[in-house]
């Protein structure tokens, strides 16, 4: 250690170290040198100051204008959350919202963190989030599809993610002033910026930003380009739109024979350069479709409904019938139905609801395709729809049905009326069934007690387990079935009571 070539020599300054520091022991220098060292070290230690934050504090959250739910709502929404009855998560947060209710603060985080990985929830989670959910969601970055307030500065200096929020956000209230927000930096943003705005048109989207989506078909980019002309498409007085009639016109031959109206369609020469700009895909067609169908689906697609009415004052359920005598009947239905999602046409969309099993989902799956179709229509419309099919329809209530697949894809409320004729199709099927383990009728059952009316409760609590004949050996089978829905069908309504 050295100290045997040179002593430990300590200052002299008058200080409690050095005061503690002369009662070490000279006789052993290691010694001594090792206890200075251990008595400085703690000396120097106990003589700090704490470390402090800088950090501003955070702004308080201001108090929340809506009532919070009650405690029993509550316990309903953390039971949806710990995916139980998660399924129904839609309905408590529609009904919260129409109550003008927040939820409490217990349950932010998880509902926020919910909305993060579920697009499809996040309008209706928003509505119930309030101040202090708002305010917790700008403290994580993992959050940051809660928008506030509009921020030039996040405008400016934001992620990507943040930008777009903030313009769907924006064209909420005001579609105008976000496309004219982007107006001013489209030039000069990146291809991924410009397809990830332009997406966001789908929100308020009106003739008026026809110009800009016009233009935007001459995008650098594919996707940008593709974008805007589906955009488009949901606008029958666009140019696009226009260019469609005149190109479908062109092609289509008409005839009669015998009194009905036929369909065919000879393609002219068409400028690649032109059908492309304006979203037509002339690559390769999908599997099972030719090159003509590809193209005539695409066009038909983008084609105002209204256009073949004007043609020969013909209605949608005669032309539907003249594309059952084409042979190419199945891309009509495609386009029409896609067209009719698109323009929300309500007549068109009844009719072709009837061939729904005809879709072959090739623009838009067959399935999103089906409840497109239903959220044109009216509640109303759609009762009216079901009841007739159901009525004129009188062929077993099965997986066959016409009405069958369509009410296990539309979660929708029925009126009560539609829900005794559905019930009473499942009784009268299972009276007269050589299939009595129909697992698919068995689970679409359990499905319907999401849209089942409420009111009829005590009524369907005598009715449904009538629906098994008596002494039947298969009342197992089908009572464990009914269980679950008299009990879905009870925890929707105590949900609901507590709004």
């Amino acid at each position: 250690m050295g100290t045997e070539r040179q002593p430990l020599t300590l200052t002299s300054s008058p200080n409690p170290l050095n005061e503690l520091l002369s009662h070490l022991n000279n006789t052993d220098p290691e010694g001594k040198l090792l206890s200075a060292v251990a008595a400085i070290s703690l000396y120097q230690r106990a003589g700090q100051s704490p470390i402090t934050n800088n950090q501003p504090l955070l702004e308080p959250c201001p108090p929340d204008t809506n009532l919070t739910c009650s405690t029993r709502a509550a316990q309903h929404l953390k039971l949806m959350l710990s995916k139980e009855r998660e399924k129904l998560l839609p309905e408590w947060l529609a009904a919260a919202a129409t109550a003008k209710q927040c939820v409490p603060d217990y349950c932010l985080p998880e509902l926020l963190e919910l909305g993060r990985t579920s697009r499809q929830l996040r309008p209706a989670i928003l509505a119930v989030l309030g101040k202090r959910g708002r305010w917790l969601a700008a403290q994580n970055s993992d959050w940051d599809y809660v928008i506030g307030e509009d921020s030039e500065e996040t405008w400016k200096t934001g992620s990507l993610k943040a930008r777009q929020l903030l313009l769907q956000h924006l064209r909420t209230q005001d579609p105008a002033a976000a496309r004219e927000r982007l107006v001013g930096v489209w030039g000069q943003e990146k291809s991924d910026e410009r397809l990830a705005f332009i997406e966001t048109f789908q929100t308020g989207l009106s003739i008026e930003d026809e110009p800009f989506l016009e233009a935007a078909l001459d995008d650098r980019r594919k996707e940008v380009r593709y974008k805007a002309a589906e955009l488009l498409a949901q606008l029958p007085e666009s140019r696009l739109c226009q260019r469609m009639v005149e190109r479908v016109r062109s092609s289509l031959i008409l005839k009669q024979k015998r009194n009905r109206l036929h369909i065919d369609f000879m393609f002219t020469e068409f400028s690649n350069e032109n059908i492309v700009r304006d979203g037509i895909d002339l690559k390769q067609p999908p599997r099972l479709l030719g090159e003509k169908d590809w193209t005539l689906l695409q066009m038909v697609a983008a084609t105002p409904l209204s256009m073949w009415h004007e043609i020969n004052q013909e209605s949608p359920v005669e032309w539907l019938q003249a594309a059952k005598r084409s042979e190419c009947d199945r891309t009509l239905f495609d386009g029409w139905a896609v067209a009719a999602v698109r323009q929300k046409n309500p007549e068109w969309a009844e009719v072709l609801c009837s061939v729904h099993d005809q879709f072959n989902g090739y623009l838009m799956p067959q399935n999103q395709l089906i409840q497109g179709l239903m959220g044109v229509l009216s509640p109303e419309q759609r009762d009216a729809f079901f009841l007739k099919l159901l009525q004129s329809n009188r062929t077993p209530f099965d997986s066959k049905h016409p009405a069958f697949s369509l009410l296990s894809h539309c979660r929708y409320p029925w009126s009560a009326e539609l829900t005794r004729v559905v019930i009473e199709g499942v009784k009268r099927y299972l009276a007269n069934t050589e299939n009595p383990y129909d697992w698919s009728l068995r689970s679409a059952l359990i499905e319907f007690g999401y849209s089942m009316n409420l009111s009829l409760i005590p009524e369907l609590s005598a009715s449904l387990p009538t629906i098994v004949p008596e002494g039947s050996s298969l009342a197992s089978y089908w009572i464990e079935a009914i269980d679950e829905v008299l009990a879905l069908l009870n925890f929707r309504q105590e949900m609901l009571r507590e709004f």
